[in-house]
This record gives structure tokens, C-alpha cells and sequence, in this order.
């Protein structure tokens, strides 16, 4: 276990103040890792969790001299923890701290404490289950709640409780709802306070509907420069994204003074131009625009005012039509209270904030975790790699099922998995830890010969923000390899994916509308019309789409859509053309995606047009007219007659009162029985359906629509029932009852409650209630006259003799003098003639 004399000589070489809040819980911490596998720390921010608690613990015991692997959600926090931590100890980054980011490795065989971004963590886990040689994960900044970082802790949860019950989880946060992930986790939870400096807030909402967000930042800017500038620290404003950044500094930079300059800060930067916003500068006074970025893990040292726009850009995924839109939203409460103690770290700040107290009261407390509203393709494919099911790891927030229903479905159709197991295909996809679209466009554009230019392509649309919205994408990769991220970051990324797909060089010519229909098969979009200066087209999916104004792609038939935006309607932000060449390389390529339909129409004389087409979902490829039909075709021919009829198709069949009476009496049964699944749904919803079950054997000879007529209804409905069901039907439901009289009586079971019509006088005698369904249901006796005209209706027969007889005697003996209305009906004989022919 560490010594406090060792932790001391550490702390001695911080480049900052030596004594940090989290300091006075170090030996807790030590103290709870070395008698519980998992402990959860909630540490207020600037406490110095990040720097300070990985050192203070690489002597511990229980760590047996095995590494420290922590994880930081973004890449300039891994970096600059890592950076820092090896000043503390007078070392380089790469010996005794190292880091592992994205394109970047800092680590050598000295190395005990890797300081590694979400990804990375992942990779090591499916790489090596046990984790071998390592003692420690310490997941920072958790409230973020990247599906990552709730990925990576299930993985490692199950490595622990599985493999190595001797590994220990550190989950630390400043922000979290810490009682659920205690209680998830049976961790301990420790507490330090923190001892921030007062930050005093004020809320300014917009002056109206029509100032817009970098008028009302800039507003509030100048207000702080000039109200507070007792306040001579620097200025860290929270916009939610890069665009938004743009704009405020272009509006601040015609107005600021020399000695105050407005610098960028988000993750689309290169590494010298994040330094140089989060440096501090001697020469003058700086406004750091930022986004989410700097909420939480970066030190940014000299901030005293805050101003906060209270919104972020988070990704939102709709299952239902596969479109990942990325909104602007409120933050949380918890998100505000980490970007207002940014202003309390060194010294009593400020804090301003674009809305009104009211709204704050009624934002969530937390952060939504990203794995509620995101595309859980990447995630399935992991979990398959990993051998696990969704329900058999913990989460803190379970994924979806709808969504993970959507994930599986993608893969299947892109050929990465089986019965749900990775195919050939999907393990070396799952190789590349590449988002699994992509993983797949670029296997299948190495089997063409485009391996490397294809890389290039993808790494190029990993960038946002290099390739404008309606830029022509082949273009757009020409001039990007004049851009400064081409060699520092888009380049080494191409060239680590070629390495692993082959060898070769290219043989054929970057096919882009290919690779990216490869990667997005439901986003191949077909114009179906145009609609002013805006291009519609219809999506492989179903689902409809707009091409943005004054695009150039408008004079393309076919389109492979790379950036979908969701919407009313949904946009078409980055396209690239498919010519007849890339679509025959996708039959190709997806012979699974493609089908063959039989398309007909009918016309009005009942004969039938057919044509077979060669379908992606919703989108005909290819078509040609038929003439002779095989059996399936005609089969396939009257499905499509029975889905698409405007009218109830049903109506063409000749439902006779033997067919009707057997529907009725079904639906009866279904409504009836406790168990829905027992007795088949008769309903026109259901039978249209389930023609399959039920209709589709009785047309093997049907080739107009007059052959409907000629169907056997009736044998087709008992097709749906077992022997022993129609056996049980006729006892439960019989068609005819036998009256007092002999008659058989058919009974009516057209209304709600089944109905017997009988004439009163076979009923003579009878005490009782007719019912059918053992008993359930008694049924409504239509008492007839003589005329067949009803007398009476009733539920109740007993009492009908009892206490209504007497009247209808009184009213029809005169009026049917030839037929016995006796005084007593429940002693006379029941009869179903006159008086006269009972006598003879």
C-alpha cells in the first residue's frame, strides 16, 4: 500500500499546489480496493481524482505490482493526464505513465499506469478477456455515460465475476447518480467534497424569439468583460458545437481589444491548437469557446467566468427508420453544475447562464446515457465478438430492446452474422474497430481491388467538418489531401485499416457510391420526382428523402447516401451518384439484399398483369413483363392481390351462411377464450394477414378474380382447426339446438349474443335456459308468433313464463285461434303444429 511519505514525495513534484481535496481520501480509497473488488469514488470537480488517485495506488498490495489501465472518454484528456502525472513523477510520458489514444501510443514495457480513450479499452478486453497483467481499471468522468465506457465496465464486470475475481474496478464521477451504480456494482461509495471556490451564477434568458444564440453569447460576453472586470481571469464560454464556435468568435473578433483574444476548443482541433487554448498566456486575456469537451477531466487553469449556453450536441437514433440525427439540446442539471464549477477552481468566480432560473428547475438531473438513443450496431457486434448477451451483463442503463432488435437485423443483412453468431465475414470486420458499416464497405471494397482508396474515403468521412454538406464526395476527397488533417490524422488512419486488409495495391478505381451502399444498403435512394428546386427520392428502407438546396446531385437516377439528416422531411446532407456498373456490383456483392418479386395488377375485367422485379426493399432494380406465371408466381400474385386491394379483398369470396355461421361462431371462441392463441382470429384484419395459413391452398387453380367465387370457403376456414378442435367447436357452439318440440333450431351467431328464433309454442314446457359455451352464455330466444313474428325476447325464459306469458296469451289467442295457448305453457306439450293436426 502506498506510504503516505512515498504519496508526499509524489505530491512534491506536482506542478501545481501540493495539497488537492481528493488528497484527504487517498487512503480510504487504498483502503476499500484492497477489501472489495469494485469501489465507486464521487469526487467533486477540480478535486484531482485524475492526477492524484492512479499514483497514490501503484504501490498498493493488492495491485502485486500490475499495471493500471484508466479510461477517459476523450483523447486531450487522456494526453494531458497522462502528461501530467509523468511531470509529477520527473519522468517522460511512455515510461512509467504512458497513454493510448487513437492513432497515438505512448506506452513502454516500464509502463504501470496507461492512461487510454474508450476504444482502446474495448480492444484490449476482446484482445485479452482476462486482461492479463492487469490489477486496477479505473473508469473516469462515468457521468458522462458514453456507450463506451458502459460497454467497457459490463466487459469488465463479467471478466471479473468470470475470469479474474482478483481484477478491481475504480468507477469515478463528480456528477452521477451514484446510488444506482453502487447498489449495481455492491461497491462502497467515498466521498470527497472538494474545496472549489464560491461561484456566483446569474441567469440571462434571450431579450426575444428572435435573437438568435451567437447574438445573445456575445451579449452576455461583453456584459461580463465589462461589468466584471475586476476579474481579470480568462473566459470559458460552453457552446454546443463547432458551427456555433464559428460564428461567436467571427462576431467577437470585430469588436474585442487587442489583449483579449477568442480561441477555439473542441475535438476537431489539431493537438497544437487545443494546447493553445487551454494554455495559460501571459500576454493576454483569452475566451476559450468550447464545447462539452471542457466540462470535465481537462484543466484549464486561469478561468474566472463561465458562460454557459445550457446546450450540448448529443446523437439521437430512431430505430424505426435507422436515421442517427445529431440535435441540440438542454444539458442537465448535473452538466451545469460541472460547467459552473470551471470558475471556482482557483479563485472566487462567475457564471452566466442563457436561460432562466425557472428553466434550470425543470431540467433532467442527469445525463441521458448514450446508449438509450444511439445506433447499437457497433455495440452487438462487440458482445458477439465477446460471446455474451445483452441480458447476461450488467448495465447501469440496459440498451434498448428495440434498438438491439435494429442492430441485429443490420448485421444479418450485411452478412456479419448467422444464427446469431459472427461469420467469417463479421470476425474480420470486427478486427478493424471500425463502426461495423464501414468495417464491412471496406472488406467488400479490398475484394474489388480498392483497398487503399477506399481507407482513404473512410477515414476522410470520419472527419466532420473537412467535406461541406453538399459537396460532391469524389471532389471533396481530391481536395482534402491539401487539407492539414490529411497527413496528421486521415492518412495514418487509412494506413493502419489497409494494413490489416491486405497487402495489395489498388487494381481498380474508387468506386464511391459503391463503398458507401456497401456500408449504408438502406440508404440507397432512387429520385422519384422533383418538387421546385428540391430533388425527392426514396429511400431503399421505405422511408422518403430531400436533397439540400442547390445540390449537384439532383441529375443522378440512383444515389448511395452517406449523411441522412432526420426530419420532415429527411435530408440528404452527403451523397455520392451509383451508376449502373456500382448497382451490379452490389448484386454482387449482396445477393442476400436482393430479391426477386412478382409485381402484379389487376385489371377491371379480373385478369391479371404481371411483372417480375429485382427488388432493395422498397426499390425496383430492374423489370421485365410476364406472361406465363408458375405456381409459386401465383401464388406470390394473389398475396399481392389480398395485401394491396384497396377494398376488402375478402369480399370476393363466396361466404355462404354455412361459411358465415362457422366465422361467427370462431370469432366467438377467440373473443370468449382466456387463451387468445387456442382459437384462431377470424376478423378481416387477421384473415388478411394469415392468408397463408388459411386462403392460399384453395387457390392452387384460381387465375381471375371470378375464381374467387368458386373458392370453398367454408373447408378453407376449417383448415385453420384440428380435427379435435372442430370436434370441440360443434359440442361448445353447436349450429342447431333441439327444442321441447323435436324441432332443430339453427342458431343465429351473427349478433354479440348468440340468438335462437323458435316459435313459442315448441317451446311449451321447457323450465329451463338454453346456453351454449358450457354454460357462459345464455342465449337471446326470439319467441316467434305463428307468423314468425317476435312476441318476445328474452334471456331469461323461466321468467318470461312466469310473469310476461299471461299478457301475450290474453293478446294472441284471439289472433291465432287454431294454435294452443294454454294457461299453464310449462305443463303442455310442446308442439310445432296447429291444434287441429296435434289432435290427429
Amino acid at each position: 500500500m502506498l506510504t503516505l511519505h512515498s504519496f508526499v514525495g509524489i505530491a512534491l513534484h506536482l506542478p501545481m499546489t501540493l495539497v488537492l481535496p481528493i488528497d484527504d481520501v487517498i487512503a480510504d480509497i487504498a483502503s476499500a480496493l484492497a477489501t472489495n473488488i469494485a469501489v465507486l469514488l464521487s469526487a467533486a470537480p477540480g478535486a484531482g481524482k485524475t492526477t492524484r488517485v492512479p499514483l497514490a495506488l501503484l504501490d498498493a498490495d493488492w495491485l502485486a505490482g500490475q499495471r493500471i489501465i484508466m479510461l477517459e472518454p476523450r483523447r486531450i484528456a487522456a494526453r494531458n493526464a497522462a502528461t501530467y502525472m509523468a511531470q509529477a513523477l520527473n519522468e517522460a510520458v511512455g515510461q512509467t505513465v504512458g497513454y493510448r489514444i487513437r492513432l497515438e501510443n505512448k506506452i513502454s514495457a516500464s509502463t504501470r499506469i496507461e492512461v487510454v480513450t474508450e476504444g482502446i479499452l474495448t480492444r484490449m478486453l476482446q484482445d485479452d478477456p482476462e486482461l492479463t497483467g492487469v490489477g486496477l481499471v479505473i473508469f473516469d468522468e462515468f457521468h458522462e455515460r458514453h456507450m463506451a465506457s458502459d460497454l467497457a465496465l459490463a466487459l469488465c464486470h463479467q471478466c471479473q465475476q468470470v475470469l479474474r475475481p482478483d481484477l478491481r474496478i475504480l468507477v469515478m464521477s463528480a456528477t452521477l447518480d451514484e446510488s444506482a451504480l453502487a447498489s449495481a456494482l455492491k461497491a462502497p461509495t467515498i466521498r470527497s467534497e472538494g474545496r472549489s471556490y464560491p461561484v456566483t451564477t446569474h441567469y440571462r434568458s434571450r431579450r426575444d424569439a428572435n435573437e438568435r444564440l451567437p447574438q445573445h453569447m456575445v451579449r452576455v460576453i461583453n456584459e461580463a468583460l465589462v461589468q466584471d472586470d475586476h476579474l481579470q481571469g480568462d473566459l470559458l464560454v460552453f457552446l454546443p458545437g463547432q458551427g456555433d464556435i464559428q460564428r461567436v468568435q467571427r462576431l467577437l473578433e470585430e469588436t474585442l481589444p487587442a489583449n483579449i483574444r477568442a480561441m477555439p476548443l473542441h475535438g476537431q482541433l489539431s493537438d497544437a491548437e487545443q494546447k493553445a487554448a487551454i494554455r495559460p498566456s501571459d500576454e493576454f486575456r483569452k475566451i476559450i469557446l468550447a464545447t462539452n469537451i471542457a466540462e470535465s477531466s481537462l484543466t484549464i487553469d486561469g478561468v474566472s467566468i463561465v458562460i454557459d449556453s445550457g446546450l450540448e450536441r448529443r446523437m439521437v437514433f430512431s430505430p424505426g427508420n435507422g436515421v442517427s440525427e445529431l440535435t441540440t439540446q438542454g444539458i442537465s442539471k448535473a452538466s451545469a453544475t460541472q460547467r459552473e464549477g470551471r470558475a471556482g477552481r482557483q479563485a472566487p468566480g462567475l457564471c452566466y447562464r442563457l436561460w432562466s432560473e425557472q428553466d434550470h428547475q425543470g431540467r433532467k438531473a442527469h445525463i441521458q446515457a448514450e446508449i438509450a438513443a444511439s445506433d447499437l450496431a457497433p455495440l452487438q457486434l462487440e458482445l458477439l465478438q465477446w460471446g455474451a448477451a445483452a441480458d447476461e451483463l450488467l448495465w447501469l442503463t440496459p440498451p434498448p430492446a428495440a434498438h438491439l432488435q435494429q442492430a441485429h437485423d443490420l448485421l444479418s443483412q450485411l452478412g456479419l452474422t448467422a444464427e446469431q453468431q459472427l461469420t467469417e465475414h463479421g470476425r474480420r470486420c470486427a478486427q478493424l474497430g471500425l463502426e461495423p458499416r464501414w468495417a464491412n464497405a471496406l472488406w467488400k471494397a479490398a475484394e474489388l481491388g480498392m483497398a487503399k482508396s477506399a481507407c482513404e474515403l473512410v477515414a476522410l468521412l470520419q472527419e466532420p467538418g473537412i467535406i461541406r454538406q453538399q459537396d460532391d464526395i469524389e471532389l471533396a476527397l481530391l481536395r482534402a489531401k491539401q487539407h492539414p488533417s490529411w497527413n496528421s490524422r486521415i492518412q495514418p488512419l487509412a494506413k493502419r485499416w489497409y494494413s490489416q486488409l491486405t497487402k495489395q495495391a489498388d487494381s481498380a478505381t474508387l468506386d464511391v457510391g459503391f463503398v458507401i451502399a456497401c456500408a449504408w444498403p438502406d440508404r440507397i435512394a432512387k429520385r422519384r420526382g422533383s418538387g421546385g428546386t428540391q430533388s425527392r427520392y426514396q429511400l431503399s428502407r421505405g422511408i422518403g428523402a430531400e436533397l439540400l438546396q442547390d445540390s449537384t446531385l439532383d441529375k443522378y437516377e440512383w444515389l448511395a447516401i452517406a449523411d441522412l439528416a432526420g426530419g420532415s422531411p429527411n435530408k440528404i446532407r452527403l451523397a455520392a451518384p451509383l451508376s449502373s456498373h456500382s448497382i451490379a456490383l452490389l448484386v454482387e456483392a449482396y445477393p442476400q439484399l436482393f430479391n426477386r418479386h412478382i409485381e402484379v395488377s389487376w385489371q377491371d375485367n379480373g385478369q391479371l398483369l404481371a411483372e417480375e422485379q429485382q427488388r432493395l426493399g422498397a426499390l425496383v432494380f430492374s423489370a421485365k413483363r410476364l406472361t406465363n406465371l408458375n405456381a409459386d408466381d401465383w401464388q406470390n400474385a394473389w398475396r399481392s392481390y389480398f395485401n394491396n386491394s384497396k377494398n376488402s379483398p375478402l369480399n370476393d369470396l363466396h361466404w355462404t351462411d354455412n361459411a358465415l355461421n362457422l366465422r361467427q361462431r370462431l370469432a366467438l371462441l377467440h373473443r370468449y377464450n382466456k387463451d387468445k392463441n387456442e382459437w384462431p382470429d377470424v376478423s378481416d384484419t387477421a384473415l388478411s394477414a394469415n392468408i397463408n395459413d388459411w386462403l392460399m391452398p384453395f387457390l392452387n387453380q384460381a387465375r381471375h378474380v371470378r375464381d374467387l367465387a368458386k373458392v370453398n370457403v367454408m373447408d378453407a376456414l376449417l383448415s385453420l382447426l384440428s380435427w379435435e378442435q372442430q370436434q370441440t367447436l360443434n359440442r361448445l357452439l353447436p349450429t342447431h339446438i333441439q327444442v321441447p318440440s323435436g324441432s332443430n333450431i339453427a342458431i343465429d351467431y351473427s349478433a354479440d349474443i348468440p340468438i335462437l328464433a323458435v316459435k313459442l309454442q315448441e317451446m311449451f314446457g321447457y323450465e329451463g335456459q338454453p346456453t351454449v359455451l358450457n354454460g357462459q352464455i345464455a342465449l337471446m330466444i326470439h319467441l316467434l308468433s305463428p307468423a314468425r313474428r317476435p312476441l318476445q325476447v328474452t334471456q331469461d325464459l323461466p321468467h318470461f313464463w312466469r310473469n310476461s306469458y299471461a299478457d301475450v296469451r290474453k293478446d294472441m289467442r284471439g289472433r291465432y285461434p287454431r294454435h294452443p295457448w294454454p294457461e299453464d305453457p310449462l305443463s303442455a306439450e310442446a308442439t310445432r303444429y296447429t291444434k287441429a293436426r296435434s289432435k290427429s
